[in-house]
């Protein structure tokens, strides 16, 4: 038993001086810690100078807000009793309001016009403004009853006509629009493609007529309003010496254009290849219909042409009748160099011979200096 106690007593007196060792850095962290927390919890003590300051501040607060909400209480105090006037008037308030339908964003400066349904044909409409930059709308007060009312803005498809009941003082009404979609396109001719006059009409999936016009002769631009949302539209165009045009349009942003085929035709005269004066040598101005008479060659492998040159009447005879071979031959040389068999070609001068309009001024001159090609 004595000897037992003799070996706990030594293992006991080394774990307490152990603990204690460890004790000991333990508890000054934790007192370090309670001091740091009392410190960052103990309020930081101000001067008499910022403690006025602050207050002064919280005062200014107050009174801000104090202004404010009396502001508030006296706008909606006079808001109240004109609403009150009004409804006394028998004129309570209607707003309307107009908005992009695809986007849900306001626009404003749209034409609005609302009118009584009783009201007789022709006379001014009750409104008739543009909706305010703030928030696109407008108000008006007006007797209570049945109206219509109607919006348009550029760039937009007119609303429908929309009828509505006014009863109560701050009704609303929400007018929405459309946006055009803006089909930009050409009218050429599908040889030459040069710009081709031409009737153009357009339908919408209803075959209902939506847009008729004519192309320009100069650019054959051609814009054309549609609505995305309909499924499809056709195009159709009609033009002299030109097999009818017709197509579906599914996709407006990926239609490019419209390309009128030509009828068979015996031939044709090319008044824009020009040549120095005098001389059979080919002007760079001619590019563009020489241009044009290669892609019609291209585009027709196994059509002959026959290149017929005319001249006006200044010179004599024999020097006219050579200088339009020569030009001929000048044109049909410049096929060949382009790849034209030379066997597809063959070329006649005729001179001052066939006049198509009397050569009695520089104009009609003109005229009459031309080429014309037949098909063969």
């Amino acid at each position: 038993m004595q000897s037992a106690i003799k070996h706990i007593i030594p293992r006991l007196c080394r774990i307490l001086l152990l603990a204690c060792m460890l004790g000991e850095p333990l508890s000054v962290a934790y007192a370090q810690q309670n001091d740091k927390t009392e410190t960052e919890q103990a309020p930081k003590k101000l001067t008499p100078a910022q403690k006025k300051r602050e207050a002064a501040k919280r005062k200014a607060a107050r009174k801000r807000a104090a202004k404010k909400a009396a502001a508030a209480k006296k706008a909606e105090k006079k808001r109240q009793a004109a609403k009150r006037q009004r409804i006394k008037d028998g004129k309570p308030l209607l707003y309307v309001y107009s908005y992009n339908l695809k986007t849900g964003e306001p626009l404003p400066a749209t034409h609005i016009q609302v009118q009584d349904v009783k009201a007789r044909p022709g006379r001014k409409p009750k409104v008739n403004k543009a909706t305010d930059q703030k928030r696109a709308r407008i108000s008006r007060g007006l007797p209570e009853g049945r109206y219509w009312v109607y919006a348009a803005k550029t760039g937009f498809f007119a609303s429908d006509t929309l009828y509505f009941n006014h009863k109560e003082d701050e009704d609303t009404i929400r007018v929405a629009l459309y946006p055009e979609t803006r089909l930009t396109l050409t009218v050429t001719d599908s040889l030459t493609s040069r710009p081709v006059v031409a009737n153009v009409v357009v339908r919408n999936h209803r075959h209902r007529k939506v847009m008729q016009t004519t192309s320009d002769s100069l650019h054959s631009v051609l814009a054309v309003l549609l609505d995305d949302r309909q499924p499809f539209y056709t195009i159709e165009a009609t033009a002299i010496n030109y097999y009818p045009f017709r197509d579906t349009i599914f996709n407006a942003h990926d239609y490019t254009g419209i390309e009128m085929v030509p009828k068979e035709i015996k031939s044709f005269v090319m008044r824009d290849i020009y040549f120095a004066t005098g001389k059979t040598q080919i002007l760079s101005s001619s590019e563009p219909a020489l241009n044009e008479l290669y892609q019609l060659l291209k585009s027709r492998p196994k059509q002959r042409i026959r290149i017929i040159g005319h001249t006006d009447d200044i010179g004599s005879d024999r020097a006219n009748q050579t200088l339009s071979e020569g030009r001929c031959q000048s044109v049909r040389q410049e096929m060949i160099n382009r790849g034209i068999a030379e066997e597809r070609i063959d070329i006649e001068g005729r001179g001052e011979k066939d006049p198509i309009v009397p050569n009695d001024n520089d104009e009609h001159r003109q005229m009459n200096r031309r080429v014309e090609i037949v098909l063969l």
